[in-house]
């Protein structure tokens, strides 16, 4: 098959990387499609015969002529896939695959319910119509799975679980990384808190410093390490407010971040929705103890007093007691650190990912050639 992946931004990282080495190595020819103009990611080069373009098209203004040049190339290519990934390239990317005549297509979704929280009723309404032209939606968890079929009305059998993939043989840090991380940042004597992920109200921080403030007479040398870019204005209003604001280093965007993981004493993240949880295998990869929220895909990766800690979203009581604990409990601490590193090395490795796809779009291809449908499940 002729499978064309369309994105909204870029297609950096090992994600994208490891669905174009699977899915040629089983015959099928690759296209990568950028909606905005993006530099050719460096993985590209290493795999001859991958094809990658961008529509360039600067802003929202211009969709539907992105859809119209989207679907003229799509029919001049006789593309048989197309499977797009974010918000802004499904709502283009279906509309494009109708008007070309697409046999198959197939929405990645990348998040939970991010739309019905932030975003306005028409996000929401797009967001369903996306799914609903699709003959097929990839999601990373189970809760997205059932998400979708709950709250959406969405039929359960189109709807593809495929857990992210890692290669742990990169994600890796040792000792002496740790130690020069920690010396960055002043954070030498301290116990480190650390919380990554964008600066953004969905990620539940405030949650975090109200714990940090009910544990500063029981824990004097705690501090907070936030790995992340973002408007760091409410953020800082927040510190203020609780008197906070020495106990808390602003690390932003990093590349090394394995490193920053390996830094931490724990990993709080206490998002208020997730559909998978990434920053979690990443920490618990490098071997670091983790506290998270019970919110979506979460509890997929986290196994409550055997991989990790558990507590209830929005609940700051509940984080403070789960960080009291591994405080005064350092052999806790390691047997974490010990079964969730051997838990995700088991369960998410770019392998698994690149057989889930394969098998995926074996069933498809199955399926079309006994009756000609499109549709994914045989």
């Amino acid at each position: 098959m002729k499978i064309c992946q369309f994105c909204s931004t870029n297609f950096e990282g090992l994600y994208y990387a490891s669905l174009a080495r699977a899915l040629m190595a089983d015959g099928h020819e690759m296209l990568y499609v950028t909606l905005q103009e993006q530099p050719v990611p460096a993985w590209v080069q290493t795999l001859p015969g991958v094809r990658h373009l961008s529509l360039k098209i600067p802003s929202r203004w211009q969709y539907p002529l992105a859809a119209l040049k989207l679907a003229w190339w799509l029919r001049r290519e006789n593309v048989t896939v197309l499977q797009t990934h974010l918000f802004d390239a499904g709502l283009i990317g279906m509309l494009a695959a109708r008007l070309a005549g697409v046999p198959l297509r197939l929405v990645a979704r990348h998040h939970l319910d991010e739309v019905q929280l932030l975003g306005t009723r028409w996000h929401v309404m797009l967001d369903q119509w996306m799914a609903r032209q699709a003959d097929g939606v990839i999601v990373p968890s189970q809760a997205v799975r059932r998400y979708m079929a709950e709250a959406e009305s969405l039929s359960a059998e189109n709807i593809e679980v495929i857990p992210p993939g890692f290669d742990f043989a990169t994600l890796t840090a040792d000792e002496d990384d740790r130690q020069r991380v920690r010396a960055e940042f002043g954070l030498s004597g301290a116990f480190v808190l650390g919380c990554v992920g964008r600066l953004f109200k969905n990620k539940g921080h405030i949650y975090l410093f109200q714990a940090l403030h009910s544990l500063l007479a029981d824990m004097p040398d705690a501090r907070i390490l936030l790995v992340g870019d973002g408007d760091r204005g409410p953020i800082e209003e927040m510190l203020a407010e609780l008197g906070l604001q020495d106990r808390v280093v602003f690390a932003g965007y990093r590349r090394d971040i394995a490193a920053c993981m390996k830094a931490l004493d724990v990993m709080v993240h206490p998002s208020l929705s997730e559909s998978f949880g990434q920053v979690l295998v990443e920490a618990m990869a490098v071997g670091t103890p983790v506290i998270a929220t019970t919110v979506g895909g979460v509890p997929e990766i986290v196994s409550h007093l055997d991989t990790g800690l558990l507590a209830p979203p929005r609940d700051a009581d509940a984080l403070a007691r789960a960080i009291r604990q591994l405080y005064f409990d350092p052999q806790l601490r390691r047997q974490l650190a010990v079964a969730g590193q051997q838990s995700v090395w088991r369960r998410f490795t770019a392998e698994k990912l690149m057989q889930d796809y394969v098998e995926f779009y074996r069933r498809y291809e199955r399926a079309r050639s006994s009756n000609g449908k499109s549709y994914v499940r045989a």
